[in-house]
């Protein structure tokens, strides 16, 4: 069970850890999005070398159940804000707000359910496939110039996220088909809407990388045309001379 003498110390650590951030980041998204990350990795690690500790994981679960609530407050407030202001709220977040409540039923699950251990392993998949898409959204904000590189990690965001995602976790859920079959219906509908939520983003990037490499190919097209008329009139006057 939850223990809240855990999660206020915890939700305090992200707040700190937020605040120190933003002293160097003071684009809003960035930071948070660097906070985000350093979750990630904190649970990555946590998980490699404790899965098999049940009261290290315990703590685990519930540095990730603190966050997801600090995370899903700060989400909340950005909405309230831009309500306020009676401006549209920031894309995806209301998409966001779902996913961290199901992603905090689910968590409160491994801390009381005996399939806890195959949540927890799709939960490390989950973050793994995570990775690649602060790093994009940090090359995005931090080099917006660099298009090229942008579109090449990009493409490699799709198969890394895709590969654990998609096929990782299915793989997890076919092998363990009889425990999900056995899980709660809430559970099993949890489970079905965040591996969807993991289909559809997959399908967002698949555009994304088509728009991003039909944006570079007009480009390089539309210099290469330029670079062509340049020289055939620089051969022209040459000549003329």
């Amino acid at each position: 069970m939850i223990h809240i003498e855990y999660l206020l110390p915890i939700i305090a650590f992200w707040h700190t850890i937020t605040a120190e951030v933003r002293k160097y980041k003071e684009h809003p998204g960035l930071a948070n999005n660097m906070v985000s990350a350093i979750h990630c990795s904190l649970y990555l690690l946590q998980y490699h070398y404790n899965h098999d500790d049940k009261s290290r994981m315990n703590y685990t679960i519930h540095v990730s159940i603190g966050y997801f609530i600090y995370d899903l407050v700060y989400i909340l407030r950005t909405i309230y804000i831009a309500t306020i202001n009676r401006e549209p709220p920031p894309q995806n977040h209301v998409v966001y707000v779902f996913h961290h409540i199901i992603g905090l039923y689910l968590l409160n699950d491994t801390l009381t359910s005996i399939y806890g251990d195959s949540i927890l392993h799709a939960y490390y998949f989950a973050e793994i496939s995570n990775l690649t898409l602060y790093t994009s959204y940090h090359l995005r904000k931090e080099y917006p110039n660099h298009k090229t590189i942008t579109v090449v990690f990009d493409v490699f965001q799709l198969i890394w996220y895709s590969y654990f995602r998609i096929i990782k976790i299915s793989l997890l859920l076919y092998d363990n088909a009889a425990q999900f079959f056995h899980y709660t219906f809430a559970g099993q509908a949890c489970l079905v809407i965040i591996h969807t939520m993991g289909i559809l983003w997959t399908c967002a990037l698949i555009k994304k990388n088509i728009a991003n490499i039909a944006s570079l190919t007009s480009t390089y097209k539309v210099k290469h045309d330029a670079d062509v008329v340049a020289a055939t009139a620089s051969t022209k006057y040459s000549s003329a001379g």
